[in-house]
């Protein structure tokens, strides 16, 4: 088998994983159900960003969506009351599948006839990528290397930022999130 062929398998069964939780999310009788679906969804959209090589962008959909986000939506239904309880079934779903057939429709056909050849110019330089002095001058990041100076990937230039310019505000977030962390225990254990 070819790469190629190999990455169009990776890239269905991930859009099937995205997909099918995301119908999951729609179709379950219980909203704590739904909440399970709905990480399903955020795994397979963390593995589309690995399969686009954007592996920060995947480390973040796990911890922020898969780890924080969904942990937070499971502590607000377990702490509702009533709200574990099954559902009765939704009745307007077939009203619902009429109205998004057509834009379904409208979306597979501009999948299916779009010219997806990309152009030299559409693709972004790799990581790491060499530049000339002029440009080296512009770049205030630019790390002089043995032929030319070397730009910084984006996690570097993401982690200086955060580490220098935008500490303050990190830390402000990380206390509030320990705030939030150590309220939400003390609720449950009420």
């Amino acid at each position: 088998m070819s790469p190629l062929l190999l990455q169009q398998i990776a890239f269905m069964v991930l859009a099937a994983i995205s997909l099918s939780g995301a119908w999951g999310v729609i179709r379950a009788h219980s909203v704590f159900v739904s909440a399970l679906w709905l990480i399903l969804s955020f795994v397979g959209v963390a593995g589309l960003y690995v399969m686009l090589e954007a592996g920060f962008l995947a480390v973040i959909q796990v911890l922020v969506y898969v780890g924080a986000i969904s942990v937070l939506i499971l502590f607000a239904i377990m702490l509702t009351e009533d709200v574990m309880g099954q559902a009765e079934p939704a009745s307007q779903w077939p009203l619902a599948v009429l109205i998004v057939l057509p834009f379904f429709g409208m979306l597979a056909k501009a999948a299916f006839t779009a010219d997806w050849q990309l152009s030299a110019g559409s693709v972004a330089p790799p990581e790491g990528a060499s530049i000339s002095a002029e440009t080296a001058k512009l770049v205030t990041t630019a790390i002089p290397a043995e032929q030319g100076f070397r730009l910084p990937g984006q996690v570097v230039m993401l982690g200086r930022s955060l580490m220098t310019e935008h500490l303050l505000a990190f830390e402000v977030v990380a206390v509030v999130l320990l705030v939030a962390l150590v309220g939400a225990i003390v609720i449950a254990r009420d």
